[in-house]
């Protein structure tokens, strides 16, 4: 037990402090051996489960805990707060860092000295700066520990900086993360422009919190940070780093950036929008305007997984699809509650809220999969790979759990998040206006696609990576990862199993926080109060059980493996192969490949992709079949858009000139039209 006198926020703090002093530590010692370095990151295992511990007593104690430190600007101290929606964040942070540490424990093992020096420096300070962000309760810490958690990412993203495109990349996503920064200033700014405080003390949360603005200030203010927040969270169109930041960063690394980086974004909306706008000042359409983003989001980021070989970069696309999925209950919950519909309007908080974690769990028990592959294979392809079942049965049995929950199948968590989402949707009826009833079910329809059309995007990865024959050298000669591999993934993998079975619990947990952040006066979320049931709105209407779902199954495949060894033994002729088709032999290039799982949502969704196809010709010395397809965003909106300020640039250069009198001619231009404008 903790002693008295300690706070959840006070325990969140030293978490913080620990893991910038294990940064620093590992980096200091980074020439001394491995053994010293790892047990850098069995540290900060640890503080991630205190963090863990930290965030529920938060939730379970409806804690609000403040603290003022003599630190920042004259008249603007640091302003630090642990409520129960940062704490719910927190357990998403401090679940998903316990589980990448212990895993990079033996992920880095073979790395250099001078790469483990730096990632075991930045990993702990990237986590730091994240607890930052989430205890932040004023303006400028927020900013402060978000430009941090940027510039630490962007390091990590390079961390193989002697690839040009891996510096590319990194570039990109500094530069959208600097974009979204100064929109997220800009908001900040003119919040607080109706705050009842002047000065910097305008910009503490509670300031910001009870000031007016007028209609217009405040529809400007939820702009700004829906797209300064979506910059980071992958919305489209400010999406395009993530799949170029992710096959650059090492899998750890990916791991941390979508699980947890992307949930500070939706933090932050939630934060910006229920926590300091209010439900008071929003309006239905600001609703629906998410609703949409997140809706199209979904379905694009499925559809462009389904092209993707590189596993990385598949899902990274999927990671768009997820915060697409968050974003359609937050849009439903706002649209909701803004018509005066607070039941419906709880259960999609509560489904954006629960698959805030699912995701986290889930994407980052992926990523580490797909990392121990490539470590072992070499091979960043996945029609490179196969036979991997046999090879690397825990990498394969804990890829497939995380695979059934991205899909959202039952007893897995992704389908309890999912099914919410869908239960909120059906309260479309009770809207007043037509174009919002059809909203929500187009909404709907766009995610019951999106789900059906990721459990076929892993039927291809599962079946070409882990399934059949190996394609390539290093598929054959794979090995299954360490235990600390294992072990690390083995505990998302219980994530997603218990919270798919057991799942009232956390919705009970997420209630209070929903309560927290909206006030008192609602009704109660009509969530069943036993661990067997979960009773969205009635039993009449709608109820799971995930117990007696997980039951049945466990059950139903228990005495099909015992009908099958009973009678296989006593019936069985002998032994023959499998049917070939025809031929008399097979080869891996018989094998369906990862282009031709996504040849019919290819030719059905065309206009979603730019395709280049290089169909071989009879007079090629070596005929090939080539196919790239292309994120139409790049061709239609950042390449003109990036022609555009190359062109502008042309202009300003050749305002240059070596001659200091130009310059002062420049000077007097600028006074004089200064003076004419502000007189």
């Amino acid at each position: 037990m903790l002693k008295d006198g300690i706070s959840p926020l006070s325990l969140s703090l030293m978490v913080m402090a620990g893991w910038t002093f294990c940064g620093l530590l590992g980096y200091g010692l980074s020439r001394m051996s491995g053994r010293v370095l790892t047990s850098v990151f069995y540290w900060s295992a640890l503080l991630g489960l205190l963090l863990v511990y930290s965030g529920i007593w938060s939730v379970a104690d409806d804690r609000n805990d403040a603290l003022r430190l003599p630190l920042g600007l004259p008249g603007l101290p640091f302003h630090l707060r642990q409520d129960l929606l940062s704490g719910y964040f927190l357990v998403v942070l401090g679940s998903v860092a316990a589980a990448v540490s212990f895993y990079s424990c033996g992920f880095f093992k073979k790395e250099t000295p001078r790469r483990f020096g730096w990632l075991s420096l930045w990993i702990p300070v990237f986590l730091a700066a994240m607890t930052g962000v989430l205890v932040a309760d004023d303006a400028f810490v927020f900013l402060l520990f978000w430009e941090a958690m940027a510039l630490v990412s962007f390091f990590l993203v390079i961390t193989d900086f002697s690839g040009a495109r891996i510096r590319e990349a990194g570039f990109l996503y500094l530069l959208l993360a600097h974009l979204g920064t100064s929109l997220l200033l800009i908001s900040f700014v003119l919040l607080s422009l109706g705050s009842p405080k002047s000065g910097l003390g305008a910009l503490s949360f509670d300031s910001l919190r009870n000031g007016s603005l007028a209609p217009g200030m405040m529809i400007a203010v939820f702009f700004l940070s829906l797209a300064g927040f979506g910059a980071k969270a992958g919305i489209l169109p400010l999406h395009i780093w993530l799949p170029e930041a992710h096959p650059a960063a090492p899998a750890p690394v990916s791991a941390l950036m979508s699980g947890v980086m992307l949930k500070m974004a939706i933090y932050g909306l939630v934060r910006m929008d229920l926590g300091l706008l209010g439900i008071k000042h929003l309006v239905p359409v600001m609703g629906a305007v998410i609703l949409v983003l997140g809706a199209v989001s979904a379905l694009f980021g499925v559809l462009h997984a389904l092209m993707q070989h590189e596993p990385k970069r598949l899902l990274a696309y999927h990671s768009i699809e997820n915060i697409g999925i968050i974003l359609i209950g937050f849009g439903l919950s706002i649209l909701f509650f803004t018509t005066h519909h607070p039941i419906p309007a709880t259960i999609a908080l509560s489904a954006s809220l629960f698959h805030t974690l699912n995701h986290a769990l889930f994407k980052s028990l992926l990523f580490l999969g797909v990392g121990s592959v490539i470590a072992e294979t070499g091979s960043h392809d996945i029609n490179h790979l196969g036979g991997l079942m046999r090879r690397m049965p825990y990498t394969g049995f804990f890829f497939l759990i995380g695979s059934l929950s991205i899909s959202g199948l039952p007893p897995f968590n992704g389908f309890v998040s999912e099914w919410l989402t869908f239960q909120s949707a059906l309260w479309a009826t009770d809207l007043g206006e037509t174009f919002y009833r059809s909203l929500v079910v187009l909404a709907a329809a766009l995610l019951a696609l999106a789900s059906a059309l990721t459990a076929m995007c892993f039927v291809k990865v599962v079946g070409v990576s882990f399934l059949g024959n190996p394609r390539g050298p290093g598929a054959g000669n794979a090995r299954e990862t360490g235990i600390h591999e294992r072990l690390g993934m083995g505990f998302l993998a219980a994530g997603c199993i218990g919270l798919g079975i057991f799942p009232v619990p956390v919705l009970a947990g997420i209630d209070r926080v929903i309560r927290s952040v909206i006030g008192a006066g609602l009704p109660i979320p009509p969530l069943s109060q036993t661990w067997l049931w979960l009773v969205p709105v009635s039993p009449r209407q709608a109820q799971y059980s995930p117990v007696l779902l997980a039951g049945s199954f466990a059950l139903v495949i228990g005495l099909t493996w015992v009908v099958v060894r009973l009678f296989s033994g006593k019936n069985a002729k002998g032994v023959f192969p499998t049917w070939n088709s025809g031929y008399p032999f097979r080869t891996a290039r018989m094998q369906d490949s990862a282009d031709a799982f996504g040849q019919p949502i290819r030719h059905f969704f065309s206009p979603f992709f730019l395709i280049d196809r290089h169909l071989p010709d009879p007079s090629d010395p070596q005929p090939e079949y080539r196919l790239k397809v292309e994120d139409p965003h790049w061709k239609f909106l950042y390449r003109p858009v990036t022609r555009m300020i190359l062109f502008l640039s042309g202009l300003a250069e050749r305002l240059r000139n070596p001659r200091i009198s130009v310059y002062l001619v420049y000077s007097f231009i600028t006074l004089f039209l200064l003076l004419i404008l502000l007189r």
